[in-house]
């Protein structure tokens, strides 16, 4: 049975891109298919605040407050609360009002997808800060024009969409050091290496390692990885696989992704000289350790 929702209008789809670190496209299928983005988008948030830093803007040591009210990005909109809505908030941020790093903001909206510290460095940093680091990226089908629960920007049509093909493009940018500096660049690689809610990672086997970023709501489920092998002859052999999903299961979509996943595993270990990409630069702390 197909999933409706505000983010899915019941048609199956299943769209995925895999590539090279540099961006060579291996394999895809309807990657340019634009899906609602879910917290996929969080990874562009996560560079503008980091371009920031690197820019002597921010501090990743800075002190926020943390909190629970936020401004809605509709026309003539005003605030929108996680109070109300305790499948919004986060246990793990500090209790509204008190002090929090822009470190440990960020680091939960990667690493457990906290949609209230994700909006704190929207705030922070700006819609078009997030717009510019999609450019960077080369992601020219993505956007973010609200934030997450922001119900009245919803209505008014304002959203946060992707592709798969956007999605490894923006996965370059962070692995390959394109898109920030060298210690953010490791800050990133460290964050989504600590990824809890992997849909492609738990689906590769033990020897692969990786960092994701996923994205979920109802009829909407998506992963983006970077994957490289533990030793081995080839140990900066590696790929990036976007898969996203509309309209499936939470059961059948995590399925769909595990088989691709792998599918990509056993192709970077078999095609002629594997996905192989030299790090260099920022990167190559991190691919070599």
């Amino acid at each position: 049975m197909s999933i409706v929702s505000d983010y899915s209008d019941g048609v199956p789809s299943i769209s995925y891109c895999l590539t090279t670190f540099e961006g060579e496209v291996i394999a895809e299928s309807g990657a340019d298919t634009p899906v609602y983005a879910a917290s996929t988008i969080k990874l562009a948030v996560l560079i503008a605040a980091l371009r920031a830093v690197d820019g002597g803007k921010l501090r990743l040591s800075q002190q926020l407050t943390s909190r629970l009210t936020f401004n809605s990005s509709a026309p003539g909109g005003g605030t929108f609360s996680f109070e109300t809505d305790p499948d919004e908030t986060d246990d793990g941020m500090p209790p509204e009002g008190r002090p929090v790093s822009l470190r440990e903001v960020l680091r939960r909206m990667i690493v457990v997808s906290s949609n209230e510290a994700t909006n704190m460095a929207v705030e922070l940093v700006g819609l078009d800060a997030v717009r510019g680091a999609l450019a960077v990226c080369g992601a020219a089908s993505s956007k973010m024009e609200r934030l997450f629960g922001d119900l009245e920007g919803l209505a008014a049509g304002l959203t946060q969409q992707t592709t798969a093909r956007d999605l490894t493009a923006i996965m370059s940018a962070i692995v390959t050091g394109r898109a920030a500096g060298r210690s953010s660049t490791r800050f990133m690689v460290e964050l989504l290496r600590a990824q809890e809610y992997s849909l492609i990672g738990p689906a590769l086997p033990a020897e692969a390692r990786w960092g994701s970023k996923s994205g979920w709501v109802t009829g909407i489920r998506h992963d983006v990885a970077f994957v490289q092998p533990c030793g081995g002859t080839d140990p900066l052999g590696g790929f990036i696989l976007a898969v996203c999903t509309r309209a499936y299961g939470e059961a059948e979509a995590t399925t769909a992704i595990g088989a691709l996943s792998r599918l990509a595993w056993d192709l970077s270990r078999t095609r002629p000289g594997g996905l192989h990409y030299v790090l260099e630069g920022p990167a190559e702390e991190w691919a070599t350790g």
